[in-house]
C-alpha cells in the first residue's frame, strides 16, 4: 500500500454517515413516481404493441379473405404500417446516446500503481466496488459513468472512473482524495444506491424522450422517398409522438421529484468526502478546483491563436501550472511549497455572483459558499499531504506530453509550416506585457474598466466650488466602496433583465433561484418589477457620480489654465466620439457573424432561403466596407498593426459576392469573417488605449501624483 494516501481522521466512520431522515423521504416519493411511470409506460407500450399486430394480422386476413389486387395493395399497406410501428418502437426504446469522449484514455494499474493503490484504498473507505475501467481525460473534474440503455435499468452497467488531468495539475494530494471521494460517495451505500438508480433512470428517460433522434432521422428519409412509404412513415411518427408527449408529461413529475432528492444526494456526498479528509482540504479543494478550471480554459482558448502563429505548447499543463501562478500574483495570493494558490476568502470580495440562478436539466449542485459552510460545520481536522497529486502517476510528463498531443489532434488543423513550441515563461511574459499594455492606472480602482465613458453635458463642465474640492480626492471619487456599489448596479441590471426573460417565457423554466430561495416561474415578474427599481435607483446615483468625477477633474484642470481644461474636454469627446463608432462597428460585426451562422445551420430544407441570405451577407458586407474606409482615415487607425492595411487592400479587391451560380464560396465567407472581427478587435483596443492615455493624463495634472 502506497503512503501517499492521506489518513483518515480518527473520528471518520462512514457507518455513522447516515442518509437523513428528508434523504429517505425524497427517495419514497421518487419511487412512486417512478412506479406510475412505469404503469403508463407498459400501458402505452402494449397499446402500441397491440396495434402493430393488429395492422400485419388484419392486412393478411383481409388478403386471405378477399384475394386479389386492390385488397393485396390495402393489406399490404396495413402490414407495412404495423412493421414501421414496430420497428420504430424498438428505435425509440433502445437507443443508445454515444457517450464516448475523443480525449478518453484507459490506463492500468501496470503503469501507475500508486494510483491504483490510492483509489483501491479509497474505495474501501467508501464501501463501493472498484471501477470497471479507468481513464484521464484533459479536463477538470473526476466522474463515474457508466453507458445507459433501456436494459440497464434492469442489469447495472459496469461503472468506469474518469479522472480530469487539469484537476490533478491543480490540487495536491489529500484534495484529489477529497473530490475524488465525493463522486465515489455518491454509490456508497444502500439508500445512496437507490438514489444513483433513480439518477440513472432520469437520464435515461430524458435521452429517451428529448434525445432520441435515430428514429426521426430514419423517419425523415422514408418520407423523402415513395409516397406510399412516406404516409405510413407520416402516420407511425404520430402514434410515437402521440406516446413521447404523455410520457414526457408524467416525467415532468419524475424530475421535479428527482431534483429535490438530487439536493440531498449533494449534501450527503460531502458529507461523506468532508469526513475523510477535512474542512481545510475540502474547502481549499473547491477553491482551486475553480480557478484550475479558469487557467486551463484560458489555455485551451488559446490554441487556435497560438496555432495561427505557427506555435504551440509541449505540453498544455505545464502552462496551466504558470498560468495558475501568474493569476494568483495577480490577485495577489500566496503559493504554497508544491506552486498551489493558497486563495483566502478575501479573493472572493471582489467578485459579485448573480443573484438569479437557473440549475442544470441534471443536477442540483449546491453552491460553492453553501458546500463551504456545510464543511465549516462538520469542522473536521486532519494533517494533509500537501505535495502535488501528480504524484501519484509514474512518468507525469510523458502522459502530460500524451495528452497535450492528443488535444491538439482534434482542436487545432494541421498546418503545412511546422510548429514552433512556445514555453510556458514565454507565453506568461507575452500575456504581461498585454495586461501592462492595456491595464489602466491603479488609481483608478478599476472604475473604468469594460464600460463605456459617460457622455458629457454643459453641467459637467460647471467648475465644483472650493469646499467640495476641499473635501474631495481621487482616493474619494474611487473609493473601493464605490466600485463595489458600480459592481452590484450592473450586477443587478443584468439580473432584472434575466427575470424579465423567464417573465416572457424566453428562458423556459419553471424554477429558479433568486439570492438563494427557490421560486417558480411565476415569481419572476415581481421581482423583475422590484429589482428594476432598485437599478433606476442605482443607475441615477452612478450617472451623478461619474458627473461628480469629471467635474472634480475638469476644475483640477481649469487651476492650471484654461488651455488645460479645453484639453481634457477636446481628449474626453474624442473618445467618446470613437465609442460610438465602435458601437456601430460591433453591432455590423454581430450582424455579419449572424448571416454567416444562419448560412452554415442552413439545412436542405432552408434550400428557398439561401439566396436572400446570400443577398443579406452581401450588403452587410458593403455597410462594413464603408465603415472600414471611414475608420481607415481615422487618427485612431495608426495604432492597428501593419497587417491591417495589407488585409484591407485585399479585401476591397473583392465585390461582397458570396456565391455563383448557386455555388458558395466559403473561402471569401472566411475571409469576411476574418477581417470583420479582426477590425472590431483592434478598434476596441485602440479605444481602451485612448482611455488609458486620458487617465494618465488626469494623474499629471494631481500636484504631486506621479500614480500609474
Amino acid at each position: 500500500m502506497t503512503n501517499l494516501y492521506p489518513e483518515c481522521p480518527d473520528n471518520a466512520d462512514l457507518a455513522l454517515i447516515e442518509p437523513t431522515l428528508l434523504f429517505r423521504q425524497q427517495i419514497m416519493k421518487a419511487i412512486s413516481c417512478v412506479v406510475l411511470f412505469f404503469i403508463l409506460y407498459v400501458v402505452l407500450l402494449f397499446a402500441a404493441v397491440a396495434l402493430a399486430v393488429a395492422c400485419v394480422s388484419g392486412g393478411i386476413m383481409l388478403f386471405r379473405t378477399y384475394p386479389g389486387w386492390s385488397t393485396g395493395i390495402i393489406g399490404l399497406s396495413f402490414i407495412l404500417l404495423g412493421g414501421m410501428v414496430l420497428f420504430f418502437l424498438i428505435k425509440f426504446l433502445f437507443n443508445k446516446r454515444p457517450a464516448d469522449n475523443p480525449y478518453r484514455t484507459q490506463i492500468f494499474p501496470d503503469h501507475h500503481p500508486r494510483l491504483f493503490d490510492f483509489i483501491t484504498q479509497l474505495v474501501k473507505d467508501t464501501r463501493i466496488s472498484f471501477p470497471k475501467k479507468v481513464f484521464i481525460v484533459p479536463d477538470m473534474h473526476t466522474a463515474i459513468f457508466y453507458h445507459s440503455s433501456f436494459l440497464s435499468l434492469f442489469w447495472p452497467a459496469g461503472k468506469n472512473l474518469e479522472i480530469g488531468l487539469g484537476l490533478i495539475n491543480s490540487v495536491n494530494v489529500s484534495e484529489f482524495k477529497m473530490l475524488l471521494a465525493y463522486e465515489f460517495a455518491h454509490f456508497s451505500q444502500r439508500s445512496m444506491k437507490l438514489g444513483s438508480y433513480i439518477y440513472a433512470l432520469n437520464k435515461m428517460l430524458y435521452n429517451m424522450l428529448y434525445e432520441n433522434d435515430r428514429w426521426n432521422e430514419i423517419e425523415v428519409r422514408w418520407s423523402s422517398g415513395s409516397s406510399l412509404l412516406s404516409f405510413f412513415a407520416h402516420i407511425t411518427t404520430r402514434i410515437l409522438n402521440g406516446m413521447q408527449y404523455v410520457l414526457r408529461k408524467i416525467y415532468a413529475i419524475i424530475n421535479r421529484q428527482y431534483l429535490e432528492l438530487s439536493r440531498e444526494m449533494e449534501y450527503h456526498a460531502d458529507t461523506v468526502a468532508v469526513g475523510l479528509t477535512s474542512t481545510e482540504t475540502a474547502v481549499s479543494s473547491l477553491r482551486r478546483l475553480e480557478m484550475g478550471g479558469y487557467c486551463l480554459d484560458h489555455c485551451f482558448h488559446k490554441l487556435p491563436d497560438l496555432a495561427e502563429r505557427t506555435l504551440r505548447f509541449a505540453n498544455i499543463f505545464t502552462a496551466q501550472r504558470a498560468m495558475i501562478r501568474y493569476y494568483a500574483t495577480q490577485n495577489h495570493l500566496a503559493v504554497d511549497a508544491a506552486g498551489l494558490p493558497v486563495i483566502t476568502d478575501s479573493y472572493f470580495h471582489t467578485f459579485l455572483k448573480s443573484r438569479v440562478q437557473l440549475r442544470e436539466q441534471w443536477t442540483s449542485h449546491l453552491s460553492r459558499e453553501a458546500r463551504e459552510a456545510h464543511y465549516s460545520a462538520a469542522n473536521v481536522s486532519c494533517k494533509p499531504i500537501g505535495i502535488s497529486a501528480w504524484n501519484l502517476f509514474n512518468e507525469p510528463e510523458n502522459v502530460q506530453e500524451y495528452m497535450t498531443a492528443l488535444v491538439y489532434n482534434f482542436t487545432v488543423h494541421n498546418s503545412e509550416e511546422p510548429f514552433t513550441e512556445i514555453t510556458p515563461a514565454a507565453y506568461i511574459e507575452e500575456l504581461s506585457q498585454r495586461h501592462r499594455l492595456y491595464e489602466y492606472p491603479k488609481t483608478f480602482n478599476d472604475y473604468y474598466d469594460n464600460r463605456p465613458f459617460p457622455g458629457i453635458n454643459g453641467e459637467f463642465t460647471r467648475l465644483l466650488p472650493p469646499e467640495d474640492m476641499e473635501a474631495g480626492s481621487l482616493q474619494e471619487l474611487y473609493h473601493p466602496d464605490n466600485i463595489a456599489r458600480m459592481r452590484a448596479f450592473y450586477r443587478d441590471r443584468q439580473d432584472a433583465e434575466t427575470l424579465q426573460a423567464i417573465s416572457s417565457g424566453q428562458f423556459q423554466t419553471s424554477h429558479f433561484e433568486f439570492d438563494g430561495q427557490k421560486y417558480s416561474a411565476a415569481r419572476a415578474k415581481q421581482l423583475a418589477r422590484m429589482l428594476s427599481a432598485q437599478v433606476a435607483s442605482e443607475e441615477a446615483w452612478l450617472q451623478l457620480h461619474d458627473q461628480q468625477a469629471f467635474r472634480y477633474h475638469y476644475t483640477v484642470a481649469m487651476r492650471q489654465s484654461p488651455a488645460t481644461a479645453a484639453l481634457l474636454r477636446e481628449k474626453y469627446t474624442q473618445i467618446l466620439q470613437y465609442q460610438q463608432t465602435g458601437h456601430q462597428l460591433n453591432e455590423q460585426v454581430i450582424r455579419i457573424i449572424h448571416c454567416i451562422s444562419l448560412l452554415f445551420n442552413s439545412g436542405e430544407q432552408d434550400m428557398e432561403s439561401l439566396p436572400a441570405l446570400f443577398d443579406e451577407l452581401s450588403a452587410e458586407c458593403w455597410s462594413f466596407r464603408m465603415m472600414t474606409e471611414n475608420i481607415q482615415q481615422g487618427a485612431l487607425f495608426h495604432t492597428f498593426p501593419e497587417s491591417m492595411e495589407e488585409k484591407l487592400k485585399r479585401f476591397r479587391e473583392h465585390d461582397c459576392t458570396f456565391i455563383q451560380d448557386m455555388i458558395p464560396d466559403y473561402v471569401a465567407i472566411q475571409e469576411l469573417h476574418e477581417i470583420s472581427s479582426a477590425m472590431m478587435e483592434h478598434f476596441n483596443n485602440g479605444v481602451i488605449l485612448l482611455k488609458k492615455a486620458y487617465l494618465e493624463f488626469i494623474l499629471t495634472l494631481e500636484p504631486g501624483n506621479n500614480t500609474r
